[in-house]
């Protein structure tokens, strides 16, 4: 079956700052295949990976979902306190999850926030499945029981000119925007 046939990695990550309540979760895939892949709405080149992530206030450009942020500053200015769990995905689960960040509501609010988008997208398509907890540290305790990996920081590093974020709220009427500087130029959580 095509569909059994592995061509992308997911990884869900989990950032405490300051423990136990300040922290940031992402998913991020990387491409194994020479095609270009749909995740959500972006179109992921060969061998690239892409991080997606939800943001509140802490991205100079608003609330939403953002595309390579997390990669972006990660590997640019460095990244503590990380641990990522990983799985690969066949083509139906990429489809899956694709179309899962497709649908998702760009929204943010206290409790529909990074970590329940993360851990959300990451339950669609693993068998591992997480609880999407409102504090940080809580799902930093579950990747770690998953055997996650710490500061892992094996993303690919995009260029600036890569790094999206998501405008419109609902549905697949949304389209990806460029960052402005002052959403990359910190690490994250700062």
């Amino acid at each position: 079956d095509a569909g059994e046939e592995i061509g992308a990695r997911a990884s869900l990550f989990a950032a405490t700052y300051f423990f136990p309540v300040a922290g940031h979760n992402w998913i991020y895939v990387e491409n194994l295949t020479d095609e270009t892949l749909k995740v959500g709405h972006y179109m992921l080149p060969p061998y690239q990976g892409v991080s997606v992530g939800l943001f509140s206030f802490t991205c100079d450009d608003g609330i939403g979902i953002y595309y390579n942020v997390e990669s972006y500053c990660c590997n640019v200015h460095g990244g503590d306190g990380l641990v990522s769990i990983t799985t690969d995905l066949d083509e139906q689960e990429m489809e899956k999850l694709s179309n899962k960040l497709e649908d998702y509501p760009n929204h943010w609010d206290p409790f529909f926030n990074c970590i329940y988008f993360a851990f959300s997208m990451w339950n669609s398509v693993s068998g591992r499945k997480v609880i999407p907890m409102v504090i940080p540290a809580f799902g930093q305790l579950q990747l770690r029981m998953h055997g996650g990996k710490s500061n892992n920081l094996d993303m690919y590093c995009p260029t600036p000119d890569q790094v999206f974020r998501l405008e419109g709220k609902l549905g697949k009427k949304k389209e990806l925007v460029p960052v402005s500087a002052g959403s990359i130029d910190q690490p994250i959580g700062t």
